[in-house]
Parts: structure tokens; sequence; C-alpha cells
């Protein structure tokens, strides 16, 4: 027993010193202004024998700190001036991201536990950097390589939160890249942050918008439950917008509550009748049994009876239906769906002449 107990005391002051060790070498290799390859490969070399051996949360941020700054250290390894090209094409987003991260680790933990050892260095490498973060996103937005220049805003925002149009810039840009589940995210950090205190007069976009946003955000990520949340705030500072009011309608459709998406679009329509797509909504609603009608009436081709009284309930269906295709058509005589169904209802109630008018 006392054998084991030797080897494990033994191991943990190894692993100690070793941790010293690489710390110290870490430390002279990063203060050095510029590193030869042998440096930059012992460098990356150290970090992963640091994060293996680290066990105080101490060694971890710093492991995490000296991993997040090897881009930097690599850059390095470029002379005085590095093109801007060496410096694009070693700073990917995904490298970014990870360096972001782990400045962001460090600067949270030594905030938290009063320990400022990286703290200066990380607030000197924003300030002296950030500008060429900025001229990334800029970069990547010109080329329209939005989902880059969304992650680059992002994590330039993460690095400085004081400057805020990062944050929206990186929303809009997500939004370019048809990035929806970052984009809603986006957003919400700018609600978080709010149009006061710290984002006063910063936001270029209007809270109504953020609202409008948010909403539409959630409800094409299909966020059902949070969508109808969101609805409340977006009504509340846009209560005109009919395109809100429809797709919290839909939320209800999608979810097979049939009768309040009848209720919803029929107030809508109400507030909106020259509206050609709640009418046509209504009216296709209307037509929501068709297909299980057509169903049993193919089911009873034999049964004259029942095949007479189900065509007749598909006939007065269509014939309920109608009027609301007729106006949709009337009010968007070149939308071909609307056209379509117009024509199906024609012929369905036998008026095929009107059918064949429908142009």
């Amino acid at each position: 027993m006392k054998k084991i107990v030797l080897g494990a005391l033994l191991l943990a002051f190894a692993s100690t010193y070793a941790q010293k060790d690489e710390l110290k070498t870490l430390k002279k290799l990063y203060d050095k202004d510029q590193l030869s390859a042998d440096d930059f490969s012992k460098y990356k070399e150290t970090v992963l024998k640091l994060e293996a051996l680290a066990s105080t949360d101490d060694d971890k941020v710093a492991a995490s700190f000296y991993k997040a700054m090897q881009p930097l250290a690599e850059m390095s390894t470029m002379g005085a001036q590095p093109n801007p090209m060496m410096i694009q094409k070693l700073f990917t987003p995904d490298v970014f991201t990870s360096m972001v991260k782990g400045m962001r680790t460090t600067l949270d933990y030594e905030t938290k536990t009063g320990k400022k050892v990286f703290s200066e260095d990380i607030i000197e490498t924003i300030t002296s950097f950030k500008p060429i973060f900025m001229q990334m996103a800029l970069v990547f937005n010109n080329s329209k390589k939005y989902k880059e220049a969304s992650r680059v805003f992002y994590n330039t925002y993460q690095l400085d939160p004081s400057d805020v149009s990062n944050l929206e810039n990186a929303a809009i840009t997500a939004m370019q890249a048809e990035d929806y589940i970052d984009a809603e995210k986006y957003y919400r950090e700018i609600k978080a942050v709010g149009f006061t205190g710290t984002g006063l007069k910063k936001f270029a976009t209007k809270p109504e918008e953020v609202a409008k946003s948010i909403f539409a955000l959630s409800f094409f990520n299909k966020n059902d439950e949070q969508a109808k949340m969101d609805f409340l705030e977006a009504i509340k500072l846009n209560p005109d917008d009919v395109q809100i009011q429809i797709d919290h309608a839909t939320i209800y459709y999608r979810n097979n509550d049939v009768a309040t998406y009848q209720k919803l679009i029929e107030g809508i329509l109400e507030k909106d009748p020259n509206n050609a797509q709640l009418q046509y909504n209504v009216g296709f609603l209307l037509l929501n049994e068709d297909t299980k009608i057509v169903e049993e009436i193919n089911a009873n081709l034999k049964n004259i009876n029942k095949y007479d009284e189900l065509k007749a309930k598909r006939k007065a269906m269509f014939l309920k239906a109608l009027p609301y295709f007729e106006r949709a058509h009337q009010l968007d005589v070149t939308n071909e769906d609307t056209k379509k169904t117009l024509r199906l209802c024609y012929e369905t109630i036998g008026m095929k002449d009107r059918a064949a008018s429908v142009k």
C-alpha cells in the first residue's frame, strides 16, 4: 500500500513540475517578438503537453489562453509585417472562433477569480487586432461570403461587447447567408442588449424591426411555442402588420389546430378584405376535407346512393369556397395557384365554360 501511495505522490509531483516547465516554456516563447519555424513547432508541442497535464483550473485556463494565441504565434513567424493575404489565410473563421472562445474564457475566468494573469495581454491584443478583424469581416461581406462575414462580426463583438454594431452586422449577414438559426440567436442578443444603456442610439435597427425579425425567425425555424410568445411582442410593436398575423395563424395550422387557424384567418380577413393571399387561404381551408371525400367517393363507386351523396357534398363544399377564390383571382390575376384552384372549383360544380375562361 505504501509503495502505491508513494508512487501516486511521485506521479503527482512530477505532473506539477511538468506543468510548471510547460508554462515557463510557453511564456518564454510567447514573449518573443518573432518566432522561428522551430520555435513555433515547440510552441504547439508544448501547448499539447500542457493540455494533457493541466489539472488545476488555473493551468487549464493557461492552456486555453496559449492555445487561443497560437494563431498569433504562427503569424509572428511571417516576419515583421505579414501581408493581408497571409493574415486572411491564417485567420479562417474557424480559427478566429476558437481564438475568441479561448480569450473570452480566460477573461471571464480572471474576472471571476480576480487573478489577472493574461487579461492585460488579451485586452492589448483586442485593441491591436480589432481593426484587422473588422477588415476581414468587410472583405468577406464584399465578396458575398456572408456566413463567414457573420461569424467574424460576431466574434469581434464577443471580443469587444461595447461595440454593438458588430452584433447587428452579424445578424444582418446571417440573414443574407440564410443562416436562420444563428440569425435568430443574434437578434435575440440584440434584444437582450436593448435600446437603452449600452445599446442607446447604437443600433440602426429599430425595436419593432427586431421584434418582427425574432418572431419571423422563430416561426421559420419552427420553434412554435417560442414563436407564439414572440408573436405577442411583435404584434404589440407592429399592430398593423398582416404578415405577422398570418404567420401566427399558420403556427396553429401546421400543428393541426384547424379551428384556431380558421378563426384567426377570418379575423385578419375582416380587417384586410383586399388581401389576395388571405382570400385564397380561407378558400383553401374550406376545401380541407377534399382528399378524404374523394377517397370515399372512389371507395363507393358501386354504392350509387352513397356515391351521389358524397358527390353532392363535395360540390356544396366547392360552392362555399368559390367566392374566396374568385375574389383572390380578382385581386391577383397572375397567381397560378389561384387560377388552378379556381378552374378546379368551376369544373367540380359543373361550370365548364367558366373554368375554360380562366387563363
